[in-house]
């Protein structure tokens, strides 16, 4: 079993997706069906990658797969003072790859790569490792590239493969000076999703920076 106290201990679980964000995907990871998965594009030292896994386990078993290059984004990708510069320069090392397989251990997941139990890991960026995807998706949870066209990049070779009903949800949609929801509305503004119907769960500590998008399929 996972460990819950791991998963949910801010103090354990490193990382920078907000309480509320991470609550509200395990709710949703705990309704996806046993035989449609779980996608994470982002995953950093695993914080989402446990609270999603640990959703799946209270629900139906759905299998997570976790997709990260472990490689540095460009500083100039992040607005200034987003981010201690300290934590954007661990993105890259060896030691953040090892930070994360040490957090799933330590959650009790099952992270030994293609074909886990519990969870998937694929070391690639999203947009490619996407190109080879064919798997239903329930919850497709992004935390990738923000610039607006490397959000949709990634959705245009994802999202197709959410079902209906299923949810896709984007970190870092409150902040202005990311392109986050700019390319998500180029791939779900249309007759599959209910885009009017979107909601922005904004971080309650800085309004103005994080918080998720949630926007569902329809049909």
């Amino acid at each position: 079993m996972i460990d819950a106290v791991a998963v949910t201990d801010p103090k354990v679980a490193k990382g920078a997706v907000e309480r509320a964000v991470c609550r509200r995907l395990r709710v949703l990871a705990q309704a996806v069906a046993a035989d449609h998965r779980i996608v994470e594009l982002g995953a950093f030292k695993g914080r989402t990658t446990g609270w999603l896994a640990l959703g799946a386990e209270e629900g139906n078993g759905a299998v997570v797969t976790t997709v990260d290059p472990w490689e540095l984004r460009p500083l100039s990708s992040w607005p200034d003072g987003y981010f201690d510069l300290k934590v954007i320069g661990e993105y890259g090392q060896r030691a953040t790859y090892d930070a994360f397989r040490e957090h799933m251990t330590r959650c009790g997941i099952d992270a030994k790569g293609r074909g886990a139990a519990q969870v998937e890991i694929r070391k690639g960026y999203a947009a490619t490792v996407g190109e080879r995807w064919s798997s239903p998706i329930g919850l497709l949870w992004h935390d990738a590239e923000h610039t607006a066209e490397a959000v949709a990049a990634d959705l245009e070779v994802w999202a197709p493969h959410v079902v209906p009903g299923g949810w896709v949800v984007l970190h870092d949609a409150g902040n202005p000076n990311f392109g986050v929801v700019e390319g998500a509305a180029k791939v779900l503004d249309n007759m599959h999703w209910n885009w009017r119907g979107r909601r922005l769960l904004r971080w309650k500590k800085r309004p103005d920076r994080r918080g998720a998008l949630f926007v569902r399929r329809h049909s």
